[in-house]
């Protein structure tokens, strides 16, 4: 007997299952509706393999039963018209009345001001319907040009999700007024805390420790802008004042009003962005948007365009202003200290960097290493020529300490033009720059100084002049601009959000679920895919076994997780729909097939497509990239429980994207930024041949459980071969790579035969060694998931050292002995 994937479903923990026969327990007599027409289903099923069950595997080695526990409620109770929309969408961007942030901030009380600027005022609010503090943005100027930075804002924050990121609660359009709603940050902006004091506020100066997160934080957060998303997001205003500073210092980078949306590869290539799911039209920049002290040289140049070194440069600034503790410009110095960079520079060509350091720092509370680092990073990213400039994974990798060796070396400054050059009023006649920027400020402590802000255009070399940019101003024809505010679309504010999507709608889009748009059978369910309103190209997964308590359970989760999410490497959420008793989950879709499908269930036919290895490699950093993202990157850290080869979408370009959250755990961080499970249950869920020997034994949800199974698809996509194939002499994969790697047999021999050699031999060694460690049995043994993404960067000299410990077969034997026990059981049974 041949069986494809044995499952079972139990609708209680295996311990909780009470024999059929107990006579029913008697319970007062309550009043109470009709009986839910589903509950306690499945017991039939479990009453005819409960005996076989427990005698068959007598141990806890049920392990690849879906075995989910009870919960206290459940978001159906009948299927026909759930309403999801508070449970999905609690955490999206919503519309505010004007009466709710009117009385939260007391009228836009004077004394409830945040702060103020050229946009307008942000206000603290306290919400009268749940009492929750917030900001709120209210933009002073009007106009159509305002009205579309106010969309930019909007449509640029409305998706992201990052711990690093202010998150936009909602909006509010009333009348003339626009407003923006967001996350209340206790601590306010990093330069009102990094520039206070001590003889005017009393209050101590930012240590260094905290300074050091603020940095971090900052540029995780620039790097999942630059890269971790579907369109690449230029922020384009990065300064101390736009950094937000949560109740533990977390630095939350915010204000995208001059946010521009680029897609990937553009600073190099011209190529025709997608505009799938964004109302933008499509237009060529040349406006200089930013702050004086942080914009990059070549913001001056005329028909210069931003581009992600823009964002470096004033990243670099921000990290200069936080190690010193002095702002980009500052008139209240002497001449020759009053642009931050300059004088930085001259202290680095006469190696007096350390000087630079904030006096206000009590010594030994740092090491003079790090805050040395910290200049030279911040010197490394405001070099004057934006190809010399490092991009921000590769700023991420250096703070997260991933990167071994020295620095590259500053070069001397002596041969740079001045950010900014100083003149009297007598001498600036004489300037050559070629594009000038000029500011006076007489205070009381300094007299007018003339300031030019210069550079040699012969000395820079710009990015193609020609990128393409899409900004907030609706319609998709690339038609010339409005001049008539009159022309305002009317859902000029709408923002696209998971929505409950009518069955009809579906049945239209997927040909009534035609045999002909049937994708693959997925998660308990088929996958079908289709057009929904003639524009969007989804993927609609049905679930089979709809009055199963435990589907429904896994129906809610996967909406509510995914909901939550936004990654360029996870299946995006567009909606749900429960009419007509069904259970149906609507993605974006992009897909050519599943990961599984092309490595194992190939044509043999000759000359049939075998996934090349550049492909396998790309996926592989791909899917650890939206793992890292899941672990250490999201508010919340998020355990998938589920990574699978079955459960990596492949678009038409072999871009990976990692689906099936049902299974997926969330930890929330506490005040100190470790994480506590929202889950108490300890049920073992998942795939056999994919789940971590210590995650069976205790079913405790870690990240290095995650780990392991990366680990097991690294190792299936070298190899070509399953998890766990019980046609094979030796069932599990890992058990034949431990064995091979026991005999010590040459790596090559495990790749793939049908890629006829054709794949670079480094990377092969890299992926083979890495699988092994990722999978090792004790979980200490395996590297994080940030080492892991710094290893597939070619970072591995250290990695080959510290994980390449052998286990011994005994000790391996006794950490798998559940698996191993399970899979000599169901031999005994025939089954294949």
């Amino acid at each position: 007997m041949k069986v494809n994937r044995l499952c079972f479903i139990l609708p209680a923990d295996f311990n909780e299952i009470a024999p059929l026969d107990y006579p029913p327990v008697e319970k007062p007599v309550k009043k109470e509706g009709k009986k839910h027409p589903y509950r306690n289903c499945g017991a039939h099923f479990v009453g005819f393999i409960r005996d076989s069950l427990r005698r068959f595997y007598g141990s806890r080695c049920l392990l690849h039963c879906a075995n989910p526990r009870r919960q206290q409620s459940s978001v159906f109770h009948e299927l026909e018209g759930v309403q999801m929309s508070e449970k999905v969408g609690g955490d999206n961007p919503r519309i505010f009345s004007y009466a709710e942030l009117y009385i939260g901030s007391k009228g836009f009380c004077q004394d409830e001001i945040l702060g103020s600027g050229g946009f307008g005022r942000v206000y603290k609010a306290v919400l009268p319907s749940d009492g929750t503090v917030v900001a709120v943005k209210c933009l002073a100027e009007k106009g159509e040009r305002f009205e579309k930075t106010f969309a930019a804002e909007l449509v640029a924050v409305a998706h992201l999700r990052h711990r690093n990121l202010v998150r936009l609660r909602g909006w509010c359009v009333h009348e003339d007024q626009l407003l923006l709603v967001y996350d209340y940050m206790p601590n306010r902006s990093l330069d009102r805390v990094l520039f206070r004091r001590p003889e005017n506020t009393g209050a101590p100066p930012l240590n260094w420790d905290r300074r050091r997160k603020i940095v971090r934080g900052l540029a995780a957060a620039l790097f999942y802008l630059h890269e971790q998303l579907e369109t690449q997001i230029i922020h384009r205003d990065v300064k101390t004042s736009n950094v937000m500073l949560d109740s533990q210092y977390n630095a939350r980078l915010g204000d995208f009003g001059l946010a521009r949306w680029l897609e990937h590869e553009l600073e190099y290539q011209i190529r025709t962005p997608a505009t799938k799911r964004h109302q933008f039209r499509l237009v060529d920049t040349t406006r200089i948007g930013g702050t004086i002290g942080y914009l990059p040289p070549e913001s001056f140049q005329k028909r210069s365009v931003a581009t992600t070194k823009s964002d470096v440069f004033s990243f670099g600034i921000v990290v200069l202003e936080v190690v010193s503790g002095r702002r980009a410009v500052d008139l209240t110095f002497p001449d020759e200290q009053i642009i931050l960079l300059d004088w930085i520079r001259r202290l680095s060509d006469e190696d007096k960097l350390l000087q630079a350091g904030d006096s206000r720092l009590v010594d030994g509370s740092y090491k003079l290493a790090d805050m040395e680092q910290f200049l030279h990073i911040g010197l490394l990213c405001t070099l004057h020529n934006p190809l010399l400039r490092p991009n921000m994974k590769w700023v991420v990798e250096v703070l997260s300490g991933n990167i071994s060796g020295k620095l590259p070396t500053l070069p001397s400054f002596e041969s740079h033009p001045l950010y900014i050059s100083l003149s009297s009023s007598s001498n600036t006649s004489g300037s050559k720059s070629t594009a000038s920027s000029r500011l006076s400020t007489a205070t009381a402590t300094t007299s007018s100084v003339n300031i030019t802000v210069s550079f040699a255009s012969s000395d820079y070399a710009t990015a193609t002049e020609e990128t393409i940019y899409e900004t907030a101003e609706f319609g998709v024809n690339g038609s010339s601009l409005s001049t008539s505010s009159s022309r305002r679309p009317t859902n000029f504010f709408m923002v696209d959000t998971p929505r409950e999507i009518p069955f009809k709608e579906l049945i239209v889009a997927t040909d009534n679920f035609a045999e002909s748009r049937r994708v693959a059978e997925l998660d308990f369910g088929t996958a079908y895919q289709g057009f929904l309103d003639n524009r969007h190209h989804i993927l609609v997964k049905r679930l089979g076994m709809t009055k199963c308590p435990a589907l429904r359970t896994r129906f809610s989760s996967e909406l509510q997780n995914l909901a939550r999410l936004r990654h360029r490497n996870l299946v995006q959420l567009r909606g749900w729909c429960t009419e007509q008793g069904e259970m149906l989950v609507v993605y974006d879709y992009s897909a050519n097939q599943l990961l599984s499908h092309l490595l194992f269930h190939h044509n043999n036919i000759t000359g049939s497509s075998i996934l090349q290895w550049r492909h396998r490699y790309n996926i592989i950093k791909s899917l650890a990239s939206a793992i890292l993202y899941l672990h250490e990157e999201w508010d919340e850290q998020v355990i998938h429980r589920n990574i699978t080869s079955s459960a990596i979408i492949l678009d038409p370009d072999m871009n990976p994207r990692l689906s099936s959250f049902a299974l997926a755990e969330f930890l929330t961080r506490n005040d100190h930024g470790h994480h506590a499970a929202t889950n108490k249950n300890k049920s073992v869920r998942g795939i056999f041949g994919y789940m971590s020997p210590e995650y069976i034994e205790s079913g405790e949800a870690t990240p290095m459980a995650d780990v392991y199974s990366f680990g097991v698809v690294v190792l299936e996509v070298v190899s070509g071969y399953m998890a766990a194939d019980f046609r094979q002499p030796e069932v599990l994969l890992v058990k034949r790579v431990h064995n091979f790697e026991a005999r010590k047999r040459p790596f090559e021999e495990l790749v793939d035969t049908r890629l006829k050699e054709e794949y670079n031999t480094e990377e092969v060694l890299r992926l083979t060694k890495l699988g092994i460690a990722c999978t090792r049995s004790d979980p200490k043994l395996r590297p994080t998931i940030r080492q892991i993404v710094s290893i597939l960067d070619g970072n591995d000299k250290s990695f080959i050292e510290e994980w390449q410990r052998k286990e011994g077969s005994e000790e391996w034997k006794e950490r798998n002995a559940c698996s191993l026990s399970l899979v000599r059981r169901i031999h005994a049974l025939g089954l294949h």
